[in-house]
């Protein structure tokens, strides 16, 4: 005989079990006080409506197969509740984070107000036809009892977040669908085995399948509508907050002045809001996705706000090492290099130190009349987006950089492995330190507090930096002497220093120097970086949680360049992997390396 209780231990808790470990790298604070708080909302409202059908006989359970009741509802459904509300929420979670929440904003104010005010009309009415269904008795009972029970849940949530839903409509309806489904499976299960009953007098008596009236199927599906829209509008809000810091400065917190500034942001018209906001995210993204795919597929394993920041920053760093690189006239090079060390010194004119950090945001003061006229759209967009978020950066790493910018424009020579290390940590280093300040910033727990004295996690941050840097060296070899005339290879490292610079820098003849040599200094290069990397690892232990295992597949997506140049029988023009490939080492670090990093 198949119980209440032993319904959920074979059918639900089980599968909220295996969601919450597929889940388990992508559940932080903020995802759990959204499941909670949602759940908590679902049992407060679903509390008398439950009890009122059940008292209304449209439902029933026998005695012997459940544990006891509360009023007229069974422990075991009050927890139903509860599961469904988690489980759904789970499933949406792995099927909707996928996408930056700013790109699902919609601007256009005409689309929008109708997008918002033709389903809220259309559910009025489905509300007053609800009620003068629900006639106790009668067939219509049931089917108009949860008319106008989510009818007006669905209009509330739909004002703030239905333009939003609409822009991620399909994973919104795949994680709708699916748990519909499978519950529209258990719950003919659960009435053939006569767990629950459903009244016929109460219902259409319709069918989906055998023993599964239209109304079961009905409630599983809108139920689910609720809790992926809930979902929705959380998302939504918490992505206003993160686009646009100035006009909402309270970080995540588990407090009523974080709740309040939710609902304000959940409440807000994105066409009311500065949209140059995301068009210069947008132009951010573009930027990586054709610099970096490397990155781009690993940005996408951070929580979204950590996401927008280091896209924001990245891109940044992008722009401005291209903007060195491609202007050949040199005068020009030097131009906008004085132009970004300009911009520089006025984002950090007030900080009183080298890592001296704010934690509100705070208006500036640029002209930015200056930059329009020398920078072109893309670089204006870069700028713009670094200046709205360097408020908790610190000025040093920024500085650095500007130092291995500096570096190529005179075109150094890069001497020995002191060299080798020392522009690595101007160029890489210090964009690996600021990505820390962004994820203790962004993360959602307060004890990652922006402090000068965080020596140690920023130390291993440079040296994860040079690391990486190391390896682009290490792939790039034969691209940096043919496409700019650079080598950075350490010149003790070569046979001929004079011979080999002129083929390198001069002549852009790289292949000249044949396969075994390139691949002599490739892996001399990448021995080099792995001492590096191991010595900085276990500083991810450091982190915020829920960055661990991100940061762990970050690094080893890109370090699988290494495997592909080691393998390579020559050596590669440009070594890249296979999307596939990429996503398969992101998942084992993330799901089985970073274990050790989290436990």
């Amino acid at each position: 005989m198949l119980t209440y209780i032993d319904f959920h231990l074979k059918y639900t808790l089980t599968v909220i079990g295996v969601l919450s470990l597929i889940a388990r790298p992508f559940i932080n604070r903020s995802e759990v006080f959204k499941i909670a708080f949602i759940s908590a909302i679902a049992f407060v409202y679903t509390t008398p409506w439950d009890n009122y059908v059940i008292y209304s006989d449209a439902w029933n359970y026998p005695l012997d197969r459940v544990l006891a009741t509360i009023g007229y509802v069974p422990i075991e459904e009050y927890m139903f509740f509860i599961i469904q509300t988690v489980l759904t929420s789970l499933w949406a979670l792995l099927c909707v984070r996928w996408s930056t929440p700013c790109l699902n904003f919609n601007y256009d104010k005409r689309s929008y107000q109708l997008i918002r005010w033709v389903p809220i009309t259309i559910l009025a009415i489905v509300t007053i036809v609800g009620y003068k269904l629900v006639i106790p008795g009668q067939g219509t009972f049931y089917l108009g009892c949860i008319l106008c029970w989510v009818s007006p849940v669905i209009i509330f949530l739909w004002y703030g977040a239905g333009n939003f839903f609409v822009k991620k409509i399909i994973p919104s309806t795949f994680a709708i669908v699916v748990p519909s489904l499978y519950l529209c499976w258990i719950d003919q299960l659960a009435l053939k085995e006569n767990v629950w009953h459903i009244n016929e007098k109460t219902s259409l008596n319709i069918f989906i399948v055998d023993d599964l009236p239209i109304e079961e199927a009905f409630f599983f599906f809108v139920v689910n509508l609720i809790i992926v829209l809930v979902g929705a509008c959380f998302d939504k809000a918490s992505g206003v907050i993160e686009t646009y810091t100035s006009e909402y400065p309270l970080r995540f917190s588990i407090s009523w002045k974080y709740v309040c500034q939710l609902f304000s942001a959940f409440a807000t018209s994105e066409y009311n809001m500065p949209h140059i906001v995301t068009e210069d995210i947008k132009e951010s993204i573009e930027i990586i996705t054709v610099a970096s795919k490397s990155f781009t597929t690993a940005s996408f394993l951070f929580p979204a706000g950590i996401r927008l920041d280091l896209i924001i920053l990245y891109s940044f760093c992008r722009v401005t090492d291209d903007m060195i690189d491609d202007e050949l006239d040199v005068e020009k090079k030097k131009r906008k290099f004085e132009l970004t060390e300009r911009f520089i010194k006025e984002l950090f004119h007030d900080r009183k130190s080298d890592y001296d950090v704010q934690t509100k945001p705070q208006e500036l003061k640029i002209d930015w009349t200056k930059y329009e006229s020398e920078l072109t759209d893309r670089e204006m967009s870069c700028f713009r987006a670094l200046s709205r978020i360097a408020f908790y950066l610190p000025r040093k790493p920024f500085d650095e950089l500007l130092a291995g910018y500096k570096w190529d424009i005179e075109g150094r020579l890069i001497r020995n492995e002191d060299d080798l290390l020392l522009y690595s940590t101007y160029v890489a280093g210090s964009v690996g330190a600021l990505c820390v300040y962004v994820m203790m910033y962004r993360c959602d727990n307060d004890k990652y507090d922006l402090v000068e004295n965080y020596d140690y996690v920023i130390e291993k941050a440079y040296q994860m930096g040079r690391a990486l840097q190391l390896v682009n060296i290490a792939r790039d070899i034969v691209t940096d002497s043919e496409t700019l005339g650079r080598c950075y290879v350490p010149t003790e490292y070569m046979d001929d220093e004079e011979e080999e610079i002129r083929i390198l820098c001069h002549e852009k003849q790289p292949r000249s120097l044949g396969d075994k040599k390139l691949k002599k200094y490739s892996t001399r290069l990448i021995h080099l970086a792995n001492k590096q990397q191991l010595e900085s690892l276990d500083a991810i232990r450091c982190l915020p949680h829920v960055t661990r295992g991100s940061v762990l597949a970050t690094t080893d997506i890109y370090r699988g360049l290494v495997s592909a140049i080691l393998s390579s029988p020559t050596y590669p023009a440009r070594a890249s992997l296979s999307k596939t490939k990429k996503i398969l080492i992101g998942l084992n670090s993330l799901y089985i390396k970073s274990i050790q990093y989290v436990v």
